[in-house]
């Protein structure tokens, strides 16, 4: 037998190596793209929510989301403030929701007609201790809006439902906050796990009336986070990992 047959009988009893599956294209949802809530939000719900699924979008307003989302694809509850239903309440069973959609509005208004377009946040909640209940003001009462939401959220929704989140950063007395980091560690805090983020850059370059000297960058985009309840218990922050735990047993067994 020559040297090389050994080898020859050895590749031919192996199995042909089996061609990966799927084909090649560039036609995917990518994490960021410019355009309008109306054009990716359907992207968003391809990818994380299945067609049938009960969907809650508690801050409905006119319905710019769902304008693109083929009407009997889901079962959609359409509710928000106006109508009378706060988002921090919702009027939803334990564990009955398949996926809850939050756009709220993200941003204080220092005055004038700053961020009108986005519907300011005091407008819909008011923004001073007295009306807004939550003893904040500002962007820290935009943050607890969307904190308490997330615990309603994560009441209503069943084990892996899906929370898809609408927010922006914004400069609030000269200082940058970025919310999407804010609401991320939250959220995490909350048991929910982050599964995605999608970046949205607008379609015009924002301006203001008046500038004298440019501190930040202007802000010309926004964020879709998505959000599932975990159905795994978090373990407390408060107990370090490299420290395990010993019982008195296992202490007395290794004295032995």
């Amino acid at each position: 037998m020559k040297p090389t047959d050994g080898l020859g009988l050895r590749m031919a009893g192996r199995k042909k190596r089996r061609s990966p599956s799927g084909t090649s294209t560039n036609k995917l949802v990518f994490s960021a793209t410019q355009g309008t809530n109306g054009a990716i939000f359907p992207d968003v719900l391809a990818l994380y929510v299945r067609p049938g699924s009960t969907v809650a979008d508690i801050t409905y307003g006119k319905g710019v989301f769902w304008k693109n989302v083929p009407k009997d694809r889901y079962h959609v509850l359409a509710t928000d403030i106006k109508t009378g239903v706060d988002c921090r309440a919702l009027p939803y069973e334990h564990g009955s929701l398949d996926c809850v959609v939050f756009d709220p509005p993200y941003m204080h208004t220092p005055g004038g007609t700053a961020h009108v377009g986005h519907q300011n946040y005091e407008n819909y909640y008011a923004n001073n201790v007295l009306q807004n209940g939550s003893g904040k003001k500002y962007h820290e009462a935009v943050l607890d809006l969307y904190f308490k939401t997330g615990r309603e959220a994560k009441r209503v929704l069943k084990p892996e439902g899906v929370f898809i989140v609408k927010c922006g950063d914004e400069v609030c007395a000269n200082q940058q906050r970025l919310t999407h980091v804010e609401l991320i560690n939250e959220f995490s805090g909350q048991g929910f796990v982050v599964e995605d983020l999608f970046v949205l850059l607008r379609n015009n370059r924002p301006g203001v009336s008046r500038i004298l000297k440019q501190v930040h960058a202007r802000k010309n985009h926004s964020y879709f986070m998505v959000f599932r309840k975990s159905k795994v218990r978090r373990i407390a922050a408060s107990k370090p990992a490299s420290a395990p735990v010993v019982t008195p047993r296992l202490e007395a067994l290794a004295t032995r």
